[in-house]
């Protein structure tokens, strides 16, 4: 009864802060684009660096909702509450109902676990994955974890990695070592293998991993390759960060810490349930720690939380039955406990609740302007007017078929910091609307510098007007105005000028 109620409140509340949560960020958009890709494309083709599970169960409600957003978030929602659900699981069968109950609470409305599952997102999905492996593993179902765990690599490739360790500790010292393992592993082995010959077949390789491990390693071991020492003490401080001060902020500190204490109490040499959660969580958090030792971007960067969220489910379950087996051996001192608990949920719980006003604030605040920018393309621009433009809008735009004709920065055919080819493209083009992106990685600061500083610009034979802007984000919408160039009849663009937001958190690429 008690698990009813608290998985009917983390519907409602995924539901409601689903309507005021604008994304992660530009994944969200992207994620879009991608199911309607694979729907469009008769479920044959695939982006290599984006794992195909997720999309091929979006595309599949997309076939049937006929709308790619509310296929994705069904799926993601999917997932999280099946994650969620599975997470009680495992604490109920590991500690009890208290275990149960604890480990609901503090995942009702954790922020990324809760928000991540209100988008597109793929983390949901994984995350179910990993909770359902585990859950299989603590009963003895070998084959369902080899199930989850192929599911699992078909949304994060890294699953391999950290599930072929995970099975390793379940089996240690097991009287059926070696058949769980090959029950284990082989679905997993059969996925890689079958997305390594897709690869191949429709992408000239075999090595899917190969463009996020160039970009984490182009990240992390560029001129700090050079610094040995230096780069091996930056990624070490990244990681502890991560791990001793990211962690525990997000998911309460009092449940981290409960979490460490059973990492290092549980008896590894024994094999068991809690052994094989504790090891579970151990070696997908030490994954992720390593991520950020070779990649050192900064602590705060948002990259982290999205990574960070497959783990919550099993930190939760893991702490949640350490304070159970605590509150058990209490005897008479079940009230000092029970005081040291009630702080530990109430701290997670204000920290999870202000963690998410903020995260929805900054979703509003960077994010919320392009979809609206989006939106009054779609209702006030003819669809004959060719655009320049990207990121979040242009995503927004694909993820149904239309007949626009969208032009990427990283497609612009001129010369960089040229203004009279860019002006004489724009004509020949016949562009009327330009958004321009300050971040280098759009490549819009490399063809078109001069367009910085917004206002009115002068070009060759052509003239540029800023109608909107927002600087936190950093971007600039334009009018070009000139011979070839159509005029805009319809309403006036949204101005989106918000002011800046402080911190290094906002991804970078």
């Amino acid at each position: 009864m008690a698990g009813g109620v608290l998985l009917a409140l983390a519907l409602v509340w995924r539901l409601w802060i689903g309507t005021r949560y604008a994304g992660w960020e530009e994944s969200d958009y992207g994620n879009l684009a991608m199911i309607e890709g694979v729907r469009a494309g008769a479920f044959l083709h695939y982006d290599m660096n984006h794992m195909p599970g997720y999309y091929a169960l979006a595309a599949v409600v997309h076939v049937v909702v006929d709308n790619a957003v509310v296929a994705g978030r069904v799926v993601a929602l999917a997932g999280g509450m099946g994650a969620f659900a599975g997470s009680l699981w495992i604490a109920w069968r590991l500690g009890g109902r208290l275990a149960a109950a604890l480990t609901g609470v503090w995942l009702l409305v954790q922020p990324e676990f809760a928000l991540y599952a209100a988008t597109t997102l793929r983390e949901p999905v994984y995350a179910l994955a990993m909770v359902g492996f585990v859950a299989a593993l603590t009963s003895k179902r070998a084959r369902w974890a080899g199930l989850f765990g192929a599911l699992a690599f078909s949304v994060r490739f890294d699953a391999a990695i950290i599930l072929t360790a995970a099975t390793g500790v379940h089996v240690w010292k097991e009287r059926r070592a070696l058949l769980t393992a090959v029950e284990v592993l082989l679905p997993i082995a059969a996925a890689a293998l079958l997305w390594s010959i897709y690869c191949w077949v429709d992408h000239g390789t075999f090595a899917f991993w190969s463009h996020a491990v160039a970009v984490n390693v182009e990240t992390g071991l560029g001129a700090e390759s050079e610094r040995p020492l230096g780069w091996l003490l930056a990624g070490t401080e990244v990681a502890l960060q991560l791990v001793a001060w990211l962690l525990p902020w997000r998911v309460g500190w009092g449940i981290w810490l409960a979490g460490v204490a059973a990492m290092l109490l549980t008896p590894w040499n024994r094999p068991g349930p809690v052994r094989t959660l504790a090891g579970t969580t151990f070696m997908a958090t030490g994954f992720w720690a390593a991520v950020g030792f070779v990649g050192q971007h900064s602590p705060e960067h948002n990259l982290y939380w999205k990574w960070m969220m497959p783990l919550v489910p099993l930190w939760a379950a893991l702490a949640s039955v350490t304070w159970s087996r605590w509150w058990g051996q209490a005897g008479r001192r079940r009230g000092v406990v029970a005081v040291a608990l009630s702080v530990v949920c109430l701290q997670a719980l204000g920290s999870h609740l202000n963690e998410t006003q903020r995260q929805v604030e900054l979703s509003q605040e960077l994010y919320a302007p392009q979809l609206e920018l989006a939106r009054w393309i779609e209702a006030d621009v003819g669809v004959d007017v060719p655009l320049l433009i990207d990121n979040i809008p242009a995503c927004w735009i694909n993820r149904q078929s239309h007949e626009r004709t969208l032009v990427s920065w990283f497609d612009v055919p001129v010369s960089s910091g040229s203004e009279r080819e860019f002006a004489d493209w724009l004509r020949s083009e016949g562009i009327p609307w330009v958004l321009w992106f300050r971040e280098d990685w759009t490549q819009a600061p490399r063809v078109a510098p001069f367009l910085s500083t917004g206002g009115r610009i002068e070009l060759p034979g052509l003239e540029l007007v800023e109608h909107g802007r927002e600087d936190s984000y950093g971007w600039i919408l334009y009018e070009a105005r000139g011979e070839g160039i159509p005029v805009h009849t319809g309403a006036p663009p949204p101005r989106g000028d918000l002011g800046p937001v402080r911190g290094e958190w906002k991804q970078t690429q």
